[in-house]
């Protein structure tokens, strides 16, 4: 717990995004009290304009405070000034988060980030006054209105305080500005020089689709492109880095992580108690994320993963299930609606992010996401709302307490895994809830594991004198070993990717909280399969507790064990497993995907595998089965197109993976077919493929794309292959009846 005028001091608050029981009536709303009533200012986003405000008015207004100090009969002369102050400090926080969410909805606005820079020096100058006339007033006769306000731990903050100098205050311009540096630089396109043409990853990923590129150059030059941006970006990181080394020094740290999980994160534990978090996470939810892995990839061709979710479509999907949880909810939902208080359109300038943040002045909380344009915005929509509905509740006076973030991204976190009991309501069937439900948890699976990882990472880096680039990358390709981001036995000793994550730069350490409130949030899903309402009042509960209570005495205050213990990653891991019956999907999914021909029953391509083995274009492995799930490798589009034409074409790996475009190609050159121009597909304009379409032979999504670049599995091999022998056959019946 931080007061709020000591956390904004070291980071504004900026949140970066089964079983059913009985519900309450349809369209109902279900009472709840378990917050307290908060102001909330009757203004549309739209209506709130950002205010230049000069520092100078308000550093002469306290020297005025501070002339009526000495008598006490001023008191009450003091306390009024003093409170129209509070007033005017409020405001300074309001317009630097207008500003900062302006920066973010518009990259290139260079004037917004120049005034974003601006109002961060204007809040550091008058915050760092502010304490010392509290200091001031506290040492004076006329403190009792101030004592009133405050605990015995703010009085020995404020009286112990000492003036920030104009180091500390320079380095904090600093590191704004580089950040402003960062959002700029990560917005930019970044290119690689191959065999003398230039490429960038827009460029790249067209010429895959239109065959004019093999895999293996895709990979090499994608690669390329990665380390160039790396080398930029990481030029930038590079600064960042000893810049909050200084930082931390100056303040009595021997590392930076110990000075962010201690001051700006207020967290519970240290950085040497979490790892033993870290090893419990790679032992325990590895093995689990790589089970719903397994069952995403055969879900992963679901519409409903591709579907339009921007702007207020995921708000109008969610918005008729608030209610069934809390009217508290329903309270806060329609505030941020009425007045507007969100921003999850689409826009090309927009900042790459989703966070939730205050507007203190107005007691207002806004939402912010750049969608991606596929479920992952319908989650973030829910996730989010998880954070609006907190601080819609959360006093934001100038001394009020704020909370954790660890304990914030479990008020998210805890929302989405709650939300999954109407999913068959909100997507129409069982088969696609329980696709949504795979895709949350194998999400929130991943949070754990890169909360971790880049937790590990950043560790590394600040505890690493004079850390270079190289060192960073090479830390980073050992972690995704460690953590089954890539194969043990990858031939790689450095990657580049873990540039893409805004929190590295912007929000140094806070990755972990994503991965510790992950473990924290699933207390309430598990609770909720046995009584659903139990599961979602204690949740509502552990979200009305005051700020006075830290992360892990939050989860005891409901009766959960403490989430970062090894034993509770443990006990997690095996809970998962029995809840979700993944021990016996996984064998259903084995057999399914082995599936012997006589047991094929009525899955899609029976009868092209039927037809095809009876021929016998189609052979069993030595153990009788098929695998028809497996993704097809080139040797085996190789043996079915030579079933066809007698030909044999060489290939230079036969064992690589095949897409789905070059087994089109493959098949299209073999039987000589024209190419065609007319592409009925959204991101492939290849010709063969074209071709094929035209004969009706191959399909895309329902959303218009073919996914050129995704491996085909072998049960879609055969199934073309079968539609295009039909078709030949239905060409001769044709011929022979006329």
């Amino acid at each position: 717990m931080r007061k709020k005028l000591l956390t904004l001091l070291l980071a504004f608050s900026l949140l970066l995004s089964m079983c059913p029981a009985a519900l309450a009536a349809e369209g109902g709303v279900r009472e709840t009290d378990f917050f307290t009533d908060q102001i909330h200012a009757d203004v549309n986003y739209s209506d709130m304009e950002y205010k230049h405000i000069d520092s100078e008015p308000i550093l002469a207004e306290m020297d005025e405070i501070r002339e009526l100090l000495a008598n006490s009969a001023n008191e009450k002369a003091v306390e009024e000034s003093f409170n129209k102050f509070a007033e005017q400090f409020l405001e300074i926080v309001t317009m630097y988060t207008l500003v900062n969410i302006k920066t973010y909805q518009d990259v290139t606005d260079e004037e917004a980030a120049a005034e974003m820079e601006y109002a961060n020096e204007l809040y550091m100058t008058v915050v760092d006054a502010l304490i010392l006339l509290i200091q001031d007033i506290l040492e004076s006769p006329c403190d009792s209105f101030l004592r009133a306000q405050l605990t015995e731990e703010d009085i020995a903050y404020y009286t112990e305080y000492e003036a920030m100098t104009e180091e500390e205050l320079a380095r904090s311009n600093k590191e704004t500005a580089l950040e402003n540096e960062y959002l700029s630089a990560a917005y930019l396109t970044y290119t690689a020089e191959y065999e003398g043409e230039e490429w960038d990853d827009a460029s790249l990923e067209l010429a895959l689709a239109a065959g004019e590129m093999d895999q293996e150059t895709y990979t090499t030059i994608s690669r390329q492109i990665a380390k160039n941006a790396n080398a930029a970006l990481g030029d930038i990181y590079l600064r960042m880095v000893e810049l909050r080394k200084e930082i931390a020094a100056d303040a009595g740290y021997d590392n930076y992580a110990d000075y962010a999980y201690a001051e700006v994160y207020q967290r519970d534990y240290t950085q040497q108690e979490i790892r033993s978090f870290h090893q419990a996470v790679k032992e325990n939810i590895v093995p689990l994320y790589d089970a719903l892995l397994t069952l995403y990839y055969t879900e992963y061709d679901n519409p409903v993963y591709v579907q339009d979710y921007t702007g207020d479509i995921a708000l109008d999907m969610i918005e008729p299930y608030i209610g069934q949880l809390s009217s508290e909810l329903t309270e806060a939902f329609t505030y941020m609606r009425e007045h507007g208080l969100y921003d999850s359109g689409f826009s090309d300038t927009k900042g790459d992010a989703g966070f939730t943040t205050l507007l203190d002045s107005y007691g207002a909380p806004f939402y912010f996401n750049s969608p991606s344009g596929d479920l992952y915005d319908f989650s973030t929509a829910v996730h989010e709302f998880g954070h609006y509905n907190n601080f819609y509740w959360q006093p934001s006076g100038w001394n009020d307490s704020s909370k954790s973030i660890d304990i914030a991204e479990v008020h998210s976190q805890g929302l989405e895994l709650l939300f999954t009991n109407f999913y068959e309501d909100i997507f129409g069937s069982e088969e696609d809830a329980q696709a949504v439900q795979d895709y949350l948890l194998l999400n929130l699976c991943s949070a754990l594991i890169t909360g971790c990882l880049y937790d590990e990472l950043q560790q590394y880096v600040y505890a690493t004198d004079g850390v270079t680039l190289d060192q960073i990358n090479q830390e980073y390709c050992r972690l995704c070993k460690e953590y089954g981001q890539i194969d043990a036995d990858d031939e790689r000793t450095e990657m580049y990717g873990w540039y893409y994550v805004p929190h590295t730069f912007t929000s140094p350490c806070y990755y972990i909280s994503y991965a510790v409130s992950a473990a924290g949030a699933f207390s309430f899903w598990l609770e909720a399969q046995d009584d659903y309402f139990a599961g979602v009042d204690n949740y509502l509960k552990f979200t009305a507790l005051d700020a006075t209570y830290g992360f892990q005495e939050s989860f005891a205050e409901v009766g959960v064990e403490s989430p970062i213990s090894a034993s509770y990653v443990n006990d997690l891991a095996d809970a998962l497993w029995e809840t979700l019956d993944l021990e016996t999907r996984l064998a259903e999914l084995e057999e399914m995907m082995a599936g012997p021909v006589d047991l094929l029953g009525s899955e899609w391509f029976a009868p092209a595998v039927t037809a095809l083995y009876s021929a016998g274009a189609i052979e069993p492995d030595t153990d009788g089965y098929i695998y028809p799930y497996n993704p097809a490798i080139w040797n085996d589009a190789i043996e079915l197109v030579a079933q066809l034409t007698e030909n044999r074409p060489d290939v230079e790996d036969g064992s690589a993976v095949i897409t789905r475009a070059e087994f089109a190609r493959l098949l299209a050159q073999e039987l000589e077919l024209e190419d065609s121009d007319a592409s009925p597909f959204s991101d492939t304009s290849d010709g063969f493929v074209a071709a094929l379409a035209e004969l009706g032979v191959i399909s895309g999504y329902a959303d218009g794309t073919f996914r050129p670049d995704q491996p085909i599995l072998r049960a879609e091999m055969w199934s073309v292959v079968y539609r295009l022998l039909m078709s030949m056959v239905d060409q001769l019946m044709g011929g022979m009846a006329a």
